[in-house]
């Protein structure tokens, strides 16, 4: 039996700007976790989504988001992530009833004057591995639900399943990596032939593994797009290991 230890991941998002973030954690008690429960930082709230920070929650298999702004008053008594109508709690709303799986992705939106913390919280363990559902033909927001920092070619850490291999990134399965400091993406692309020698992630010109190009891997805490080339309908599952295990 592994043992479950409390756990935090703290980042410093860029202010004014969209975030990728993360849920590395589950629940203290193994189940799911709350979103007041599981990240805290330095909000900033508004009246609406207009002008309180925002999280934009991305559904691959409809293709849409769902969208949170932070509430706050001079009472504080009420204060907290509220739907995009202003009428329900982040927890209280349907489409959250079964609580935030470790590996739960966002963007974030701060309208704050400084750049933010946000704390991510819970359990640092638990025994099983944990998968995630690719959606052929779209783009799936995906991270590590263990709190480490992965490398995509290390084979311990993840298996990506029937992954499509393409000659470019025009034709392979992708992975964009968002920064949110000057907005633009770091594109690489899943290349193999039939020796299947060199097979792995490589940057978009095709001349270096990911490692070599990022050696810290993708941090923890971390959101990332995968899109994947397959046909609509033609979904797989990618599985990120118990680094405990």
């Amino acid at each position: 039996m592994i043992s479950t230890a409390v756990g935090y991941n703290t980042d410093t998002l860029v202010k004014g700007k969209y975030n990728l973030i993360s849920l590395p954690f589950s629940a203290t008690d193994g189940g799911s976790s709350t979103l007041k429960a599981a990240m805290s930082g330095s909000w900033f709230g508004g009246d609406t989504a207009e002008d309180g920070d925002v999280l934009r929650v991305w559904n691959a298999a409809t293709e849409s988001y769902t969208i949170y702004y932070y509430y706050t008053d001079s009472s504080h008594e009420y204060d907290g992530w509220y739907d995009e109508s202003g009428s329900f709690y982040f927890d209280d709303c349907v489409e959250n009833a079964g609580g935030l799986e470790p590996g739960w992705t966002a963007w974030y939106l701060s309208r704050g004057t400084s750049n933010p913390t946000v704390t991510m919280s819970g359990a640092v363990a638990s025994e099983d591995d944990i998968s995630f559902t690719i959606y052929g033909g779209s783009y799936t927001m995906v991270a590590n639900p263990f709190p480490v920092a992965f490398q995509p070619n290390t084979k311990t850490q993840v298996n990506w399943g029937d992954i499509h291999p393409g000659d470019t990134s025009e034709d392979g399965d992708v992975i964009r990596i968002w920064n949110a400091a000057n907005e633009s993406y770091a594109i690489y692309y899943y290349w193999a032939d039939s020796t299947h020698q060199y097979d792995g992630w490589y940057d978009e010109s095709g001349s270096y593994y990911f490692e070599d190009v990022v050696p810290e891997g993708i941090p923890a805490g971390q959101a990332f797009w995968y899109l994947s080339r397959d046909a609509k309908g033609t979904n797989h599952t990618v599985k990120f290991f118990n680094p405990t295990k």
